[in-house]
């Protein structure tokens, strides 16, 4: 299973991190954009049958499985 975390705020630079399976993070300028790059990767596992779970950190810090539409737009 892929799993991704993505925290609420962004680090002390300014970026958004998007970890996947506890790598070193990639960083985004936007919450939105690794949102984005999280969910595109997810449905490419999905269309060859794999697990993943996109884990979003709330603004209250309580982290929670994304469950929104897989599909996002451009």
């Amino acid at each position: 299973m892929m799993m991704f975390d993505l925290p609420y705020a962004p680090d002390e630079e300014g970026a958004y991190p998007l970890s996947i399976n506890e790598s070193p993070p990639l960083r985004f300028s936007s919450r939105q954009a690794a949102l984005s790059y999280a969910v595109k990767l997810a449905n490419q596992r999905a269309e060859h049958g794999k697990d993943y779970a996109i884990n979003l950190e709330g603004g209250d810090g309580k982290w929670r499985l994304f469950q929104g539409r897989a599909r996002m737009r451009a």
